[in-house]
């Protein structure tokens, strides 16, 4: 996947939320400030007296910050890849955000993927590989680390342009002696890599901080990853893509008991013996405890899900805005939460499939990168921007 770049950098945090309303809120109290610099946190490349370019068709409008009337809407909060399965909101405003990354904005649509990995740091536990069906943060892959981190599946919004070294497609298909697409070679990736027990084995190698991928040239093999990476993908995009003949897994997690209403909780704890978390008052189980535990490079998923929407968030803080949080649990966070629980649930019930695969590609023939040739050097850069927005929404 040739072109690989960097995620969203808003050197602001305020912009970002779990909640919608929440960012309307803080707009609202922005745009009500005596001091708007303060509120707004200035940096060297966004000051309120300026304008600056727009990439998204939801805010067309590039009047400075500090000219806009105190009446103004907020621009509508757009879905954001904030963190590894943490699906959250954004003000997509290129005024509000200092390193945007036209480019990704550009190229989501429906059938976009966005993978993520980390190449400042060597890999830790946990897979190699995460995926976002929404535009993602710079930190997204593990909270921390990140640069040019991001792999979208596609260089347009068309989905036409497979970001794949251009030989590949051809290659699988005279391999195999049947069309195979740009989400096959998704999938297939996905198996392989987004598993810890890939990273664990190929330990001693992934400290080059290069991420190859062992590429079987079994079409019996490639077909059960193909089949097993879209499960996944479905799952981990929230269902959101491959939803053709995918079903969400039944329940495994329920709310035994509400969250209270009126208020955030102040803290959440798992209970092994029960194997049930707690949140607040509340309760949500069974929760497995490798579902507790599952991790991304240091990143603990569940533990820092939650961590973003208690009463004293975690999280940098450089705004009096990012003080404005949810009012309460929501029962969409309960909706949202359960769905994290029963996703990673099925996640875990499905890597000892995934490590006996990753055995079979293994022990099998496979496909040499040589065979490929080099990678044309305009494939490696950003697409040529056009001038629509390039969005399909």
């Amino acid at each position: 996947m040739p072109w690989q770049h960097s995620g969203v950098q808003g050197k602001r945090v305020w912009p970002i939320a779990s909640s919608p309303d929440v960012l309307e809120t803080r707009w609202k109290i922005l745009l009500e400030s005596k001091d708007r610099s303060e509120a707004f946190k200035e940096s060297t490349d966004r000051l309120i007296a300026s304008s600056y370019p727009q990439f998204h068709p939801a805010c067309p409008d590039t009047t400075a910050i500090g000219s806009l009337p105190t009446d103004m809407s907020c621009p509508a909060p757009q879905p954001y890849g904030y963190r590894s399965f943490d699906r959250q909101f954004i003000i997509a405003d290129g005024r509000l955000l200092s390193r945007p990354r036209q480019p990704l904005w550009q190229s989501f649509s429906p059938r976009q993927f966005f993978f993520a990995s980390v190449f400042t740091q060597p890999l830790n536990i946990g897979p190699a590989l995460t995926v976002s069906a929404n535009v993602p943060d710079l930190h997204y892959f593990r909270g921390s680390f990140g640069a040019k981190d991001i792999f979208p599946l596609y260089r347009d919004a068309a989905a036409t342009q497979p970001n794949l070294h251009p030989q590949l497609l051809p290659l699988l298909q005279k391999t195999f002696g049947a069309s195979i697409t740009a989400e096959d070679v998704a999938a297939y990736l996905y198996a392989a890599l987004a598993q810890p027990v890939f990273t664990a084995r190929f330990h001693k190698e992934l400290e080059s901080r290069e991420l190859h991928v062992p590429l079987t040239a079994d079409a019996t093999r490639f077909a059960r990853a193909v089949a097993l990476g879209r499960e996944l993908l479905f799952l981990h995009s929230y269902g959101e893509r491959c939803a053709n003949g995918q079903s969400w897994p039944a329940p495994s997690a329920k709310c035994i008991k509400a969250v209270p209403a009126g208020g955030l909780p102040e803290k959440f704890a798992y209970d092994e013996a029960r194997q049930v978390i707690s949140v607040g008052t509340g309760e949500f189980g069974p929760v497995p405890k490798a579902v507790w535990d599952y991790e991304v490079s240091g990143l603990k998923v569940v533990q820092s899900w939650l961590g973003y929407r208690m009463r004293n968030r975690k999280g940098k803080k450089s705004s009096p805005l990012d003080e404005i949080a949810p009012k309460e649990w929501s029962g969409e966070y309960t909706s949202e939460f359960l769905r994290l629980l029963n996703l990673l649930t099925r996640t875990v019930e499905l890597q000892p499939t995934q490590s006996t695969l990753l055995d079979a590609i293994l022990a099998g023939p496979l496909l040499d990168a040589s065979m490929l040739g080099p990678v044309p050097e305009q494939w490696r850069s950003a697409p040529k921007q056009s001038a629509s927005h390039g969005l399909d929404l």
